[in-house]
């Protein structure tokens, strides 16, 4: 499989006293949703910041699809990554939807005959083609992250990053958007990979991988099935299971390993048997 992104020996500190990351390492596959997850403060969003090249690493090396990031390539890097943060009211800028999913393409300087296809297509992926000619600050939160998401998708990037994009939505606005990664994901396949920057477990269970950091260290790397199987070292390191995995822990008797909430609902209708 191609390498998304590659960390080798990363370290990073914050000042002379405080190391985040010593040594660390880290490697992403193209295609793959990986869920980065880990209390507040263990280092999710710095990784991010690093990979980008929005701050530098102390020493070690970080590829993106084989390109080393260095001061002379970061711009190549970064047009191939694409970021999607916390609150979406910060990432407006255009009077309307269909303005704001332009702007990226203008400062791409695309020519202005190409833009409408890209903007209607983009759009239309994540379900938001209807509002393009909304202005942003009337849409619910789920829709102001999704076309936030088409804002992103309209450049093309190889690899999406989202960083805690669904803290700050209702449940229903926080569907909508898991909803919309999952459509991509089957919809562009190996083509992109996807970054999800999460404390949610629930949502990292949709993912096809899950790194648990603490304190810039990696705990554990693996399915979501695997991880959340350790539940003590899950404790351990602040974090809860997903909500059936903390609801089957306390029931007697408890199901060997983790199970999802399809899973548990199945345990649930043999044990009645």
């Amino acid at each position: 499989m191609t390498q998304a992104i590659k960390i080798n020996n990363l370290n990073y500190q914050y000042d002379d006293t405080q190391t985040l990351f010593n040594d660390f390492n880290l490697t992403i596959e193209s295609g793959q949703w990986v869920a980065l997850v880990g209390h507040n403060g263990s280092g999710k969003s710095t990784l991010a910041k690093l990979v980008l090249g929005l701050i530098a690493a102390n020493a070690g090396e970080i590829t993106v699809f084989g390109v080393p990031l260095t001061v002379e390539t970061v711009h190549e890097i970064r047009g191939q990554i694409g970021m999607v943060f916390q609150n979406p009211d910060n990432q407006f800028v255009g009077a309307t939807v269909a303005d704001d999913v332009a702007f990226g393409l203008e400062n791409q300087q695309l020519p202005s005959n190409d833009m409408p296809s890209r903007i209607d297509e983009a759009l239309n992926i994540v379900g938001m083609q209807a509002f393009k000619d909304r202005e942003p600050h009337t849409l619910s939160g789920g829709q102001k992250q999704r076309v936030a998401l088409a804002s992103v998708l309209a450049l093309a990037p190889k690899i999406i990053i989202l960083d805690e994009a669904t803290a700050m939505l209702d449940p229903d606005g926080r569907d909508t958007v898991m909803q919309t990664l999952q459509a991509l994901k089957a919809r562009f396949g190996k083509a992109l990979t996807l970054i999800t920057i999460t404390h949610d477990m629930d949502e990292a269970t949709m993912a096809d991988r899950v790194v648990v950091i603490n304190d810039g260290q990696l705990i554990l790397d693996g399915t979501p099935a695997a991880v959340f199987s350790q539940r003590d070292l899950m404790h351990d390191n602040g974090l809860a299971l997903p909500f059936a995995g903390e609801l089957a822990a306390q029931m007697q008797p408890a199901p060997a390993n983790y199970l999802d909430e399809r899973e548990l609902i199945q345990w649930l209708s043999r044990l009645k048997k």
